[in-house]
């Protein structure tokens, strides 16, 4: 039987973004379970102090992310976020689960893995495009060792992935990091734990390159290069999370 669900959870926000980003989250912290019912458009609207046609276009943008289903006569119906949501709530279950620093961890880290498969399997299957790009990518290597500040170290990391990505030709591929872009500017605590240590971060990039122009098979180079960056980032985001949960308790 499914539950109606009658509480409405509001933010101060009342802008289609604000609102959409509130309900989002709500969804994925379990205030509206797997199976009910959001409040209906009017009601939405009224507690958000915003018109109907706001809250359609949340509506709208929910249903595209696979957290609820709109039927005439039937409401709006919450569905399971692990099973029907996309790429863009990685950020989302990111925010939603930072006071849960295993399950954020674990999420983070699925996350990574993903990309750095993807990542690997492309390159080694591009391998002479990419070669071709050296130079180029040698020079973004360079720059994040010389980056300081959180946004300066993202800007040349993305801009080294997008490089190699681009040389793939993988639209795929590069939405996937399109997606980390988005993790790592709506939360900032993942990019901190990224680009801890600079050096690091370069040196693995150039480790990528090395396997690529000298093993005959690169691809465990490659994976253990990021693997070394990934494993460093979970940690120190798992971490940064300690403190909260301790002062909560």
């Amino acid at each position: 039987m499914i539950l109606l669900c009658h509480t409405i959870f509001v933010t101060t926000e009342s802008t289609p973004t604000g609102i959409e980003r509130a309900l989002t989250l709500d969804i994925l912290r379990g205030r509206y379970p797997v199976g009910s019912r959001l409040p209906t458009v009017r009601e939405l609207a009224a507690a958000h102090e915003v018109n109907p046609a706001t809250i359609q276009r949340v509506v709208s943008r929910l249903e595209t992310r696979g957290l609820i289903e709109a039927r005439q006569g039937s409401g709006l119906k919450v569905l399971d976020p692990s099973e029907r949501g996309d790429l863009s709530l990685v950020p989302y279950w990111l925010e939603a689960t930072l006071d849960q620093p295993e399950r954020a961890a674990k999420i983070l880290e699925e996350f990574l893995e993903v990309r750095r498969v993807i990542a690997t399997r492309l390159m080694v299957r591009h391998r002479g495009a990419i070669l071709e790009a050296v130079p180029t990518l040698r020079d973004a290597a360079d720059a994040l060792a010389r980056a300081r500040g959180l946004d300066a170290l993202r800007t040349a990391d993305m801009a080294f992935a997008r490089g190699l990505l681009r040389a793939t030709g993988n639209v795929i591929a590069l939405a996937v990091l399109s997606t980390l872009e988005q993790v790592l500017e709506a939360v900032p605590s993942v990019a901190q734990a990224m680009y801890a240590e600079p050096k690091d971060n370069a040196a693995a990039m150039l480790d990528v390159l090395g396997a690529l122009m000298g093993d005959d098979d690169p691809s465990a180079g490659i994976e253990a290069a990021i693997a070394k960056v990934d494993a460093a980032t979970i940690r120190r985001f798992e971490a940064s999370m300690r403190p909260r949960k301790t002062r909560r308790s």
